[in-house]
């Protein structure tokens, strides 16, 4: 009896022995893990937290002088203990309380979570991108994770599919960590962080962005998609887009689209903005100048950001290619102001930013010193946390060779040509860049020739007469059938009210053409009456010589008899 007693003893501890090993296992990462599917259905991830952390803690060897570079990189090598980190790091960082909260909101709350912490990936994407920029406030690790986050994650995640890794989870994280605002600051229309992720995944899908938007990581895309000042709504990004390329397709390049600053004229606007059409309509000393810059960067997909300076703003923003101006050999660029050393930018010193993007920039190197923050920071011996920063410092201090990849100089895929400009009896219709000649006088922030051409988003070719130039002009040789009045129309685009284009016989002007604000895209004008003479003749279409213009892009003028 005694022996039949002893041996049921010995089962039962072998058991109990069994089941510990099996608890150290789920623990451990096990991605069935029993006890991670009571945390997240209780809402309870204090008693998880504390267990993980015991766990990491016996990982890590007790004695600070055999934690070595070797070794601290064999324990993140360590599939299981990488994922428990990972896990742990996100939980202390929303806060155990806060994401039980999280949980017991509902049944979706509950799938995502199991999702999310059984996803590494997932999980250290989320991590790197809402870790500060600033190497002082990585170092103090005082930053923290707001459930809202989750819950706009959360959204896009049960809306999307595509959004469980890829560009897409990239994507949605951005979003998460950096959402827009309720509604537009000027234009007043709603903005929905599921929405804002879905138009732009729907803009890339188009080619309606430039190609460098599909190589950014996370928090690069939190700079696309939330302004740190006036956020535009979607319905502006669309607009903006379709301006640049209407009106200054120079610019629709990659690393080019902050060019259009120089458009917003410098003073204060006589009217209220509704819209970001109506800040470049109307112009703005350096806030909004610096806003617009951001929008327009954005619109393309480009990261971009605000910058303050000693009574003055501006903008930054990633750049194409590293090496062009300003600033060459650096990424993020400042434009419309003084270099990084007068600027502050989210939040940082200029120099401070830029040390920081170069660090993120270096992707392995970034995301190995940051779990080895993790491990320490979840260390119970202080020296042995002290000996795990000093690799994590050491490694962070290795400037490996950069791989900069530069984005194709190109727009992105050019939409379907225009149709043939279609010509009726009688109609003598002139491309605006079949110019025999053309001339004119620089003011000011001209450039030469004075009437540039440009090859037309849509096909094609166009001419644009300069802002503030002293005058402009392009001659055309028509070829009038008879004698009498015609009417002339023409397809132009401005920005600013008050343009228009005269219409010369030689020295004489034979008619003024207004050139309605169109907020930059095309439009046809209303005709105006003029009298020709028979036969081959020239025609001077020119900027006023009474006063400075804002710019007036031409694509086609028609004659037609009345």
């Amino acid at each position: 009896m005694k022996t039949e007693t002893t041996g049921r003893c010995i089962v039962i501890g072998l058991v109990v022995g069994l089941l510990a090993l099996g608890q150290a296992r789920v623990y451990a990462g096990d991605s069935g893990a029993t006890e991670l599917d009571v945390a997240v259905n209780s809402g309870d991830f204090g008693g998880y937290l504390a267990h993980i952390s015991a766990w990491l803690c016996k990982k890590v060897p007790a004695e600070p002088g055999k934690i070595s570079e070797a070794t601290a990189k064999a324990l993140l090598n360590d599939p299981d203990l990488a994922t428990v980190l990972s896990r742990r790091q996100l939980i202390s960082k929303v806060g155990a309380a806060n994401l039980g909260t999280f949980a017991k909101a509902g049944e979706d709350n509950k799938k995502f979570l199991l999702w999310l912490l059984n996803n590494r990936l997932a999980m250290d994407t989320y991590l790197e991108a809402a870790t500060p920029t600033g190497l002082k406030a990585r170092e103090e690790d005082k930053w923290t994770l707001k459930t809202e986050s989750l819950v706009i994650w959360r959204k896009i995640f049960r809306t999307d599919p595509d959004s469980k890794d890829g560009m897409c989870l990239k994507m949605a994280v951005g979003m998460a960590i950096n959402p827009p605002p309720s509604t537009a600051t000027h234009s007043r229309i709603a903005i929905d962080p599921v929405g804002r992720y879905q138009y732009f995944k729907a803009a890339d899908k188009n080619d309606e962005l430039f190609p460098s938007f599909r190589k950014l990581t996370a928090w690069e895309y939190s700079k696309v998609f939330c302004n740190d000042g006036p956020t535009a709504s979607d319905e502006e990004f669309t607009w903006g887009r379709a301006m640049l390329r209407t009106f200054r397709p120079d610019f629709a390049v990659d690393g080019k689209a902050v060019n259009i600053v120089s458009m917003v004229w410098r003073r204060a606007s006589p009217n209220p903005y509704t819209g970001m059409q109506t800040m470049l309509q109307g112009g703005g000393k350096c806030g909004p100048r610096s806003f617009f810059g951001v929008f327009i960067n954005q619109a393309f997909g480009v990261p971009a950001i605000g910058v303050g300076q000693p009574r003055h703003a501006c903008v930054a923003y990633k750049a194409a290619d590293p090496s062009s101006e300003p600033q060459p050999g650096c990424v993020w660029k400042v434009a419309y102001g003084g270099g990084w050393n007068v600027s502050r930018v989210d939040g940082l010193k200029g120099p401070e930013f830029v040390e920081g993007v170069e660090a993120r920039m270096r992707l392995a190197q970034f995301s190995q010193v940051e779990h080895l923050r993790w491990l320490a920071s979840a260390l119970d011996s202080k020296e042995g946390a002290g000996a795990v920063m000093g690799v994590a410092r050491k490694i962070a201090q290795e400037k490996p060779a950069a791989k900069s990849e530069t984005a194709s100089d190109k727009t992105s895929a050019a939409p379907k040509p225009e149709e043939p400009v279609s010509v009726g009896p009688g109609v003598i219709h002139v491309e605006a860049a079949s110019s025999a000649k053309t001339g004119g006088k620089v003011s000011w922030g001209g450039q030469e020739p004075n009437v540039l051409v440009h090859n037309s988003y849509t096909g094609g070719t166009q001419v644009y007469f300069q802002q503030q130039m002293k005058e402009q002009w392009a001659d055309y040789t028509v070829d009038v059938p008879a004698a009498g009045t015609y009417e002339i129309t023409m397809k132009a685009a401005c920005i600013n009210e008050d343009q228009l284009l005269e219409v010369c016989s030689g020295t004489t002007i034979i008619a003024t053409v207004p050139i309605p604000l169109s907020y930059g895209l095309w439009q046809v004008t209303k005709p105006v009456a003029l009298k020709l003479d028979k036969g081959p003749q020239t025609l001077r279409i020119q900027t006023p010589t009474t006063e400075h213009k804002r710019g007036i892009a031409f694509r086609w003028f028609e004659l037609k008899p009345r």
